[in-house]
Order: C-alpha cells, then structure tokens, then sequence
C-alpha cells in the first residue's frame, strides 16, 4: 500500500477561476455532513458559494451548516440517503427552484466495508453499491439534465484509489468505487460537446471519520481506521487540490503522487502488480496493528 506523504497544497486562484466560470456560484454536495464534503463546503464557503448540503446524519448536517455559514458561505440541508432515489430527487428539485440551477455537482457520499468476499453479508455488499456507486448514479441522472438546460456545469464524483488499487479484504468497496470511475468516464464521453466538465477523484486514505462508520467486521473496520488515521492527507488539503483541478477540467483526480505510480503501475505490469500489492497490504497491515497494541 502507498506509504504516507506530505500534505497537499494549493493557492486560492482557482476559486476566482471557478467563480468566473460559474458567476450564480451554486454547488450541491452529498455527504456533506463531515469529512471530505464537509471540506469541500467550507473551501466554497470563502468565496460565499450558495451550498445544498446533504447527509443521513441530521446532527452532523445541522453543525456543517452552521460551520459553512461561519466560513462565508450560505447553506441549504437536505437529510437523505442518497440512495433513495425519490427523495434525492426532491432535494436537487428544492435547491434549483430556490437558486435557479446548479453550477457544480459532488458526489461524495458513501460508506466503508471491509472483509473478504466469501466471508462478508450480501446484504453488506449491496448496500455498498446502493451508496457508494448508485448514489452516485442518482447524483449524476439529476444533475445532468439541469446543466445541460443551463449549458454548463460541472460533476465531481468521489472515487478512491481503490478503484485500481484493488486490495484484498475490499471487495465491495473497491467494485463500487472502480464503477464510479467508470460513469465518470462515460459521462465524460457523453458531455464533451456540451460544455459540461466531468472529474472523477481517486484518493489513497484520507484522515475521515469513514472507518468508524463501517460496515463488515470488527477487525476489519478497526483496520480501516488504522489505515485511515495513519494518513497525512486531510480532508481539506484534498478538497482544495481536488477543487483547483476542477478549475482546469481535469477528469482524472489522483492523489497524492505515489497513488499515481501505482495507477501507472498497475497499467504497464499487471501480473508484478498483483504479487506486490497483496504483499504490501498484509505488510502494513501488520505493522499497524503491532503499533496499536503497543499504544
């Protein structure tokens, strides 16, 4: 797995980049609630974006309004599950009646689940992909019509690396995520004459709360969080590198440098990668957990 790095940082043109862009500054974030979303909120805050924020948790969603408003930007909560098709539909239809469309679409909301394939609940496995990938599904089916009306916008879907990493004891998350990568990619195809840009992003772990949230076992969701908490990317230094990148239209969104070698990796030695990565996985693995015990 990829070792820790330093954290990521960017200035702040892009956001007068995406305020030219898109002058209405109108964006609509799931999983908003904390973590990741929650930082791409605050990032748009500064420079008083109107946000729809959503999330399952109310408590959570009602202190990121109140954080959002603190930081300059002017907030709208939405408490749903994204993979609730109709009430998702609601909300988007809530927030264009009240600002008018939707500028940019993230698709961040989602949950963790660990635990080997043949061991772990189906019922685990699909509500992973009901969240993880058909949440995101849900997101871009709204968006998409809005935005060509408008004839611009932009869809940001949060990814992981673990799309192409692919380790062990991540099956349902890391098929999930690797299905959001592929939408992304189509809708890039299908959006390219109209004005609409498309970014998938594709992170190794972030220093979030998705661990302690989990679905699977409780040794693996205490691994995740391991993993998780050993990070040195937070959430705010990825929403700011992710946000500048939107600025430019990139598609592909990876972070930070050594999860690009392992894209790269993977692409030009598959079989090498496969013996490697297992490895590593296990490797680090345990090296956390001795580490636990120890504090």
């Amino acid at each position: 797995m990829p070792e820790r790095t330093q954290e990521l940082h960017s200035s702040s043109p892009y956001l007068a980049s995406l305020a030219r862009r898109f002058p209405s500054k109108r964006a609509f974030i799931t999983g908003a609630g904390s973590g990741l979303g929650l930082a791409f909120a605050s990032e748009l805050a500064k420079d008083n974006w109107n946000l729809a924020l959503t999330d399952v948790d109310e408590q959570r969603l009602n202190n990121a309004v109140k954080s959002v408003s603190v930081a300059g930007g002017r907030a709208i909560s939405y408490n749903f599950d994204v993979s609730n098709y109709e009430q998702f539909t609601e909300a988007v239809h809530d927030f264009q009646r009240q600002h008018g469309g939707i500028d940019i679409g993230i698709n961040n909301a989602g949950i963790g689940c660990g635990g080997y394939l043949h061991e772990m609940k189906m019922s685990d496995f699909r509500r992973v992909i009901e969240v993880n990938l058909m949440g995101v599904v849900n997101g871009c089916h709204l968006f998409v019509p809005i935005m060509k009306n408008q004839r611009n916008g932009h869809i940001l879907n949060v990814a992981s690396a673990a799309a192409f990493v692919t380790a062990p004891r991540m099956s349902a998350y890391n098929t999930a995520k690797a299905g959001v990568v592929a939408l992304s990619e189509t809708l890039r195809a299908e959006l390219y004459s109209d004005a609409i840009g498309v970014s998938v992003l594709m992170p190794t772990y972030v220093r979030t709360n998705i661990g302690n949230d989990a679905l699977g076992s409780t040794e693996d969701n205490k691994l995740a969080q391991l993993f998780v908490n050993d990070s040195r990317l937070s959430a705010e230094a990825v929403a700011s590198e992710t946000l500048r990148k939107v600025s430019e239209n990139q598609l592909y969104v990876v972070m930070p440098r050594d999860a690009v070698t392992l894209w790269r990796f993977k692409r030009h030695l598959p079989d090498l990668f496969w013996r490697f990565i297992g490895r590593a996985a296990k490797d680090r693995s345990e090296r956390l957990l001795k580490r636990a015990v120890r504090e």
